[in-house]
C-alpha cells in the first residue's frame, strides 16, 4: 500500500495520520479539480512515492497539458501533447500482450495520464471513440493483470470514462466540486464543507466511504522529481 494524504479532520488535532492505497485491491484512481487546487501536486507526489516504495514499478505519463512535467522531457515513457496517443496505444499493447499470454509478468504497470479530458476534446470523434476504449478496457480488465489506470483532470463528466467510471475505486476531488461532479460519484454534498486551501479536498472510496484530506506539502523538489524519474524510467 502506498501513503496518500493526510486525514484532514484528525489533523487538526495534530494527528499526521495516512489514508492510503490498497492498489492490489482497488487498482484505479480519479483525481479532480480546477486549477490551481494543488491536483499537479498530489500527482507528483503519488509518482514519486511509487518510484521509492514499488521497485518494480513502471509509470508512463501521457500529460497533455506539457507543462507541469517538462523536467521528464527524454525519459523513454513520457509523452507529452500530441504524443499522447502514442503513449496510450504503447500502454495498451503491453497490457494486451499480458492479456494474451505473451507477457506473464505481474510487475506493477501504471498509465497516468493527465488532462484526459482534453486529450479527447482535440481528436475526431471517431479517435475519441477508441481512445475511451482502450481506456474503458484498461479500467475494467486491467487488475487481474497489476495494470493500474490513475486520470487526472479538471471535471469528472461521465462522456469521458464511456460505461467505466465507476471502476475508479479511488477518487481524489481536490478544492470545491460542482453539484454534478459530486453526484456522479457519489460524495455526500451535505457533508463536504468550502475548500479554501490548496491541497486540501475529499478522497471517496469504492463510492461509499468519504474522508477530508489534505495532500503534504513537499520541501525537497529535487529528491521529488528524482523519484518521479525513477518511476517513468
Amino acid at each position: 500500500m502506498l501513503n496518500l494524504v493526510f486525514h484532514r479532520d484528525l489533523l487538526k488535532h495534530g494527528c499526521r495520520f495516512y489514508l492510503k492505497w490498497d492498489y492490489l485491491r482497488i487498482p484505479h484512481m480519479l483525481v479532480i479539480g480546477a486549477t490551481g487546487t494543488g491536483k499537479t501536486h498530489f500527482v507528483k507526489l503519488l509518482l514519486a512515492r511509487i518510484g521509492l516504495h514499488i521497485p518494480d514499478a513502471r509509470v508512463t505519463l501521457c500529460d497533455f497539458k506539457a507543462d507541469d512535467f517538462r523536467f521528464l522531457l527524454g525519459e523513454p515513457n513520457y509523452y507529452p501533447f500530441m504524443d499522447c496517443s502514442e503513449g496510450l496505444d504503447r500502454f495498451y499493447q503491453e497490457f494486451q500482450q499480458r492479456q494474451s499470454g505473451q507477457d506473464e509478468s505481474r510487475s506493477f504497470r501504471l498509465l497516468l495520464f493527465d488532462e484526459w479530458a482534453s486529450y479527447l476534446n482535440m481528436l475526431d470523434k471517431k479517435e475519441a471513440d477508441a481512445a475511451r476504449a482502450k481506456l474503458s478496457t484498461l479500467l475494467m480488465l486491467g487488475r487481474s493483470f497489476n495494470v493500474h489506470v490513475v486520470v487526472s483532470q479538471q471535471r469528472a463528466d461521465a462522456e469521458y470514462f464511456a460505461k467505466a467510471r465507476d471502476n475508479f475505486g479511488i477518487v481524489i476531488a481536490l478544492g470545491n466540486i460542482s453539484k454534478e461532479s459530486a453526484a456522479m460519484f457519489g460524495f455526500d454534498r451535505d457533508q463536504m464543507e468550502p475548500v479554501s486551501e490548496i491541497g486540501c479536498g475529499y478522497m471517496l472510496v469504492n463510492g461509499t466511504v468519504m474522508r477530508a484530506i489534505k495532500v503534504p506539502a513537499v520541501r525537497d523538489v529535487a529528491k521529488l522529481e528524482r523519484y518521479i524519474r525513477k518511476a517513468i524510467s
